[in-house]
């Protein structure tokens, strides 16, 4: 029984070491303190030399190595200091066949760690009795001192795990001191604790605690958990496909100027929203009949027009369209649905009763009453314009003809300037004789050649 015992301490001993191992960490948050913690632990006690536990002195009797299980109650006193008395049961077989025991070792120690942190080594420094409390050695009690070294790692904020060392001095059954060493590993869990709640910690100093910190070797930004944010755009660099230059989640850390879902750095205009069929340009305005209005806002989309008509034709320019104009092919007035009045039917074409002095430009007087009939007439229609030709006949050489022609027509153009008629209005042409509407070889011919034609242009 006592053998089985034995190698449950000793497996015990070893897997309390095995996790020490796979529980390390690399937090510093120290032990807490002030603190009241409870133990348990185990191992194994080692006796060298004559040790003395039987009741009868100097019998030549002494325990064998054995397992040690007990209790610890601890008071933290600082995080390099604390004070605790420890319970601990000693079931062995003794050195003569056939006897056993249970012995018992209460102690009191201090625990001084030099070096403050999650997993920090201590000294034990402490004495008390042992006992043999049952068995065959009877009730004898011994005095005891030790010193003893170990290590105490913080799982968490109030589990503790605890491997140590100590050396016992203790009575011999002979002259001198007998040597007992015991090492065991356990717990101590922190019942109370009355250190305030410190910050967590930051191991790389970037205010993001390492608890939250995806990056906690690295400084980085609050908004990126902690992670290098060069652009500060709450996007981890590792994850940002725009790293220097901030932008949305949606679009991958990239900026998207326009708002087009386009980010600017594939978006040819990224300044203004469009399709990404036009790699985020506006889309070309359509102009299916070319007259240089789009077709959203051309009122004849498929045939080409002006824009003073909506983008519809307006074969006689006169400012209305065909599809509204009763003489499509004259210049009129709107007021007539886009034909002459009857007023200015007469003032267009030949005009008769305008004479010039022979071989000059200068008007007769009996021509004033028909150019002031043709001026009160225009004026009533101040926007539209008019062509004043000129014309001679064959007499004379053509340079002749065709200078005397502009001049009479000049001077019809100045005549209505003086009535206060806008000039803008009229347009003065000399077509000499090239463009004759009777034979030049009769005096009659001739007569109808000499002319004065008023055209109306548009508006």
């Amino acid at each position: 029984m006592t053998r089985w015992i034995n190698r449950l301490g000793l497996a015990f001993l070893m897997a309390t070491i095995v996790s020490a191992t796979a529980y390390a960490d690399d937090h510093n948050e120290g032990i807490p303190n002030p603190a009241v913690y409870i133990g348990v632990f185990g191992g194994y006690n080692l006796s060298f030399g004559d040790w003395d536990l039987h009741e009868n002195a100097d019998q030549g009797e002494s325990p064998e190595n054995a397992p040690i299980f007990g209790l610890r109650l601890g008071f933290q006193i600082t995080d390099w200091l604390a004070f605790e008395v420890n319970g601990g049961f000693i079931p062995f077989d003794g050195t003569l066949a056939g006897t056993s025991g249970l012995a018992a070792n209460y102690s009191g120690d201090f625990l001084i760690s030099p070096l403050d942190g999650d997993w920090s080594p201590h000294l034990t420094l402490g004495g008390g009795i042992y006992q043999a409390a049952s068995g065959d050695f009877g009730d004898d009690a011994d005095w005891e001192i030790h010193a003893g070294l170990g290590i105490r790692g913080m799982l968490t904020r109030w589990l503790a795990l605890r491997i140590e060392g100590r050396y016992h001095l203790t009575d011999a059954y002979t002259d001198g001191f007998a040597n007992v060493i015991d090492i065991v590993a356990g717990v101590d869990i922190f019942a109370w604790t009355g250190e305030e709640s410190g910050p967590e910690p930051d191991d790389d100093n970037d205010g993001v605690p390492n608890s939250e910190d995806s990056c906690p070797e690295t400084p980085g930004s609050v908004t990126a958990a902690g992670c290098p944010d060069a652009d500060g755009d709450g996007i981890m660099d590792a994850k940002d496909k725009c790293p220097n230059k901030p932008g949305p989640a949606e679009t991958g850390g990239c900026p998207d100027s326009d708002g087009d879902g386009l980010t600017d750095d594939v978006d040819q205009c990224p300044e203004t929203p469009g399709p990404e069929s036009e790699q985020g340009c506006p889309e070309a305005p359509k102009d299916a009949d070319g007259d240089g209005l789009s077709d959203n806002i051309d009122s004849c989309p498929n045939d080409p027009g002006p824009e003073s008509t909506g983008g519809c034709p307006d074969s006689d320019g006169d400012g209305i369209a065909d599809q509204d104009d009763k003489c499509p092919n004259t210049p009129g007035v709107a007021s007539e649905q886009g034909c002459l009045p009857k007023a200015l039917k007469r003032f267009t074409g030949a005009i008769k009763g305008i004479y010039f002095n022979t071989g000059s430009a200068e008007i007769k007087r009996k021509s004033y009453n028909v150019l002031n009939s043709a001026a009160k007439v225009l004026e009533k229609f101040p926007a539209l314009r008019v062509r004043i030709e000129g014309h001679t006949d064959s007499q004379g050489s053509d340079e002749s003809n065709q200078t005397l022609s502009q001049a009479r027509a000049e001077s019809v153009k100045a005549y209505f300037e003086g009535r206060g008629l806008d000039l803008a209005r009229f347009d003065a042409v000399g077509y000499g004789e090239t463009k004759p509407v009777a034979d030049n070889g009769t005096k009659a011919g001739r007569a109808k050649n000499r002319r004065i034609e008023f055209t109306i242009v548009g508006n």
